[in-house]
Formats: structure tokens, C-alpha cells, sequence
């Protein structure tokens, strides 16, 4: 158990709070940058120690417990909520605005020419029924959405705290009547 909890940590948890650190540090050395908006995910909001009951209206007051992640052995849920209070801890220290973006799960026109970890999932889902998050439910929002969300984000100096972003929820078992109807080409 040692070497995978090592593995999992070496491979998502270290980049993602290094690599949000790291940006930050640069951030910081420049005096005219005074705000920063990052990308995090609704994963760093819905995994407390009881998870939300579909339907339930959840807000960005809400953070996933650290402790219940590793338990549960949610190694990207604890990457990203990591992530996101390594860097509100290091704006807070250096006098930075931090804007947080927490889209759900992001779908939409993709730029590369295969598709993503979660284009993959949700497809699968569609396909073969096969779950890919743990509790079913798809929090959806458009990638064109989240980019605005970004720039509005920066553009408006009244913006400020966490912005979840979901436009639709659904959950998996919404879709078993469209299985057959829908293909991916």
C-alpha cells in the first residue's frame, strides 16, 4: 500500500501542487500582476466527509476534506483540493487577488485530435454503462463557458473567492434509455 499511496503521489499529488506553486512564484515577481485566476476543479468542493445527495445545492463555501479523500483513495479529488489551498495559502503571504474556477466535469468542442480523460469517460459511460466517477452524477459544463468564466474572472476587479461552475446535472442512470440511440464516430 506504501508504494502505491507513493506512486499516486509522486505522479498527481507533487506536480499539481508544485506546479500551481511554481506559477505563482513567478506571478509574484512581477509587481504589476496583482490577480490570479486558477483553474481547479468541482472536485476540490463536493468531496467533504458526507458527499452532497444529488439535487443538493452546493456553494463555494463548501471544500473536499483532505482526510475522507485519502481514505477513500481519491487521488485526483486530493490532488486538486491540495493544489488549491497551497495556492490560496501562498496568495494570501504575497498580497495576490486569487480567483478560483471550479468547473465540473468539462465537455465541449476538444482542440487535439484524440480524446481526454473525461471525453473518454463520458462516452464510456454512454457505451458500455461503465462508471468512471465514483458517486454517478455528472456535474456538465461547456468548455467555451469556462474560458469566458476565466477572462471574466480577470477583467472584473470585483470578482473574487471560488466560482463553481455547472450548467447541468445529470446522473448516469438518466442515460440508459439512450444507449442505443446514441454512436461516437
Amino acid at each position: 500500500m506504501f508504494i502505491l499511496v507513493f506512486l499516486f503521489f509522486a505522479q498527481l499529488l507533487e506536480p499539481a501542487v508544485k506546479g500551481a506553486l511554481n506559477v505563482l512564484k513567478s506571478v509574484a515577481k512581477v509587481p504589476s500582476l496583482k490577480r490570479v485566476v486558477l483553474t481547479s476543479s468541482i472536485a476540490a468542493v463536493i468531496f467533504g466527509v458526507k458527499p452532497p445527495e444529488f439535487g443538493a445545492v452546493v456553494d463555494e463555501t463548501w471544500f473536499s476534506d483532505p482526510e475522507t479523500c485519502e481514505k477513500q483513495e481519491l487521488w485526483y479529488v486530493l490532488s486538486k483540493t491540495l493544489a488549491e489551498n497551497a495556492a490560496a495559502e501562498f496568495c494570501k503571504k504575497n498580497g495576490l487577488e486569487l480567483v478560483v474556477i471550479n468547473p465540473g466535469f468539462v465537455i465541449g468542442p476538444i482542440l487535439q485530435p484524440t480524446l481526454n480523460f473525461t471525453s473518454e469517460g463520458f462516452i464510456s459511460l454512454i457505451e458500455t454503462g461503465k462508471e468512471v466517477f465514483p458517486d454517478g452524477i455528472y456535474r456538465l459544463v461547456d468548455v467555451r463557458d469556462v474560458a469566458n468564466a476565466h477572462i471574466l474572472a480577470f477583467e472584473n476587479p470585483e470578482a473574487n473567492g471560488r466560482y463553481i461552475m455547472v450548467a447541468d446535472v445529470t446522473h448516469s442512470t438518466d442515460h440508459e434509455d439512450r444507449k442505443p440511440k446514441l454512436s461516437c464516430s
